[in-house]
């Protein structure tokens, strides 16, 4: 007979060390210019599911494409040949996506930003917009050959 250690006898979990360091967020100024970090960040899912759907159509195209076989069905072979390229597809396209990833943050670069507070006079009001009068004058220049 096994018993089961109890709760206060157990080793305090261990917290591992994030992998990825965390910058703080940098508060945001109550008005003029900040500087910050622009990059374009790949969106990581639809990568994957890109890749999930190209590795099910190459396994569609592989599998149509094998001969026959006393053992198993073609249908069979279709569907074991998708379900290895789904998981190499959605493998491959998580790759991808990651170097894209650490890619992008290679050409991220610093940019100085206006910060308009709310109370700001400088910003726009919300004001009503004015009715245009169809019969007016063209405002765009005409042409003096015609």
């Amino acid at each position: 007979m096994t018993s089961a250690p109890s709760p206060s006898s157990r080793p305090p979990a261990r917290k591992w060390p994030r992998r990825r360091r965390r910058l703080p967020a940098v508060p945001l100024a109550a008005a003029g210019s900040q500087q910050m970090t622009l990059r374009r960040a790949p969106n990581i899912w639809a990568f994957v599911v890109l890749g999930g759907v190209l590795g099910i159509v190459v396994g569609v195209l592989v599998g149509l494409a094998g001969g026959e076989s006393a053992q198993f069905t073609q249908g069979a072979v279709v569907m074991f040949m998708v379900s290895v390229f789904a998981v190499v597809g959605l493998a491959a396209g998580a790759v991808v996506a990651l170097v894209l990833d650490r890619l992008s943050v290679a050409r991220a670069r610093a940019v100085t930003t206006e910060v308009v507070g709310e109370d700001d006079p400088a910003a726009p009001q919300d004001a009503a917009p004015e009715a245009v009068d169809p019969e007016a004058e063209d405002p765009r220049p005409t042409d003096p050959r015609a």
